[in-house]
């Protein structure tokens, strides 16, 4: 018995086999650039009404707490929200991929916008969930001080939250871990 294939065979196999990792097209690529920058121009919409909400909620808190302390932590939740949202404008935003550029400067700038996205979801605890803990705490602190009965609501308030902090966390990481995929795969078929 003889491993030997007959000439040509080896080629013919090989040729024949299917490619997973497929060079992308130009319009493919810049398919995937534009729907990337959809998703990121929605997630930043949602962000940004969330972001209204915060400061609706906090500023009415800002205006009618009955003490300083709570007044305090309201307006650290307020300017942490709006660093928040200058952090995202700054990073977060995902930039138009120009229609002239050919498939080696599209597939660099589709890689470099998911570099971008991915890094900006690794780091959500340091630029987004952290920001809010002081005034949140200083909030709970205040309000526990002002309405000692609620103490346990209190607690169960801010259990609730940090339960919320660390899903967000996950969740972002998760979407970051894709990202990531996307990207060695993008790397693999370069």
């Amino acid at each position: 018995m003889t491993d030997a294939l007959p000439d040509g065979a080896l080629q013919a196999l090989w040729q024949s086999q299917s490619s997973d990792h497929a060079a992308m097209s130009l319009e493919a690529v810049r398919e995937k650039a534009r729907q990337l920058e959809r998703r990121v121009a929605r997630r930043n919409r949602r962000e940004y009404i969330a972001a209204v909400v915060v400061v609706v909620s906090y500023g009415w808190i800002l205006w009618r707490a009955p003490t300083s302390t709570i007044r305090v932590g309201a307006g650290l939740i307020l300017g942490a929200t709006l660093l928040i949202c200058y952090r995202l404008y700054l990073h977060g935003s995902a930039a138009p991929l120009d229609a002239t550029v050919g498939i080696t400067t599209s597939l660099e700038f589709y890689c470099g916008q998911l570099e971008r996205q991915r890094d900006l979801l690794r780091s959500v605890w340091r630029w987004c969930l952290l920001p809010l803990v002081p005034g949140f705490l200083v909030l709970l602190i205040g309000t526990a001080r002002a309405q000692p009965a609620h103490t346990t609501a209190i607690v169960v308030y801010a259990v609730l939250a940090l339960m919320l902090g660390v899903g967000l966390h996950v969740l972002n990481s998760r979407a970051a871990a894709r990202i990531e995929r996307a990207l060695d795969r993008l790397k693999e078929s370069g």
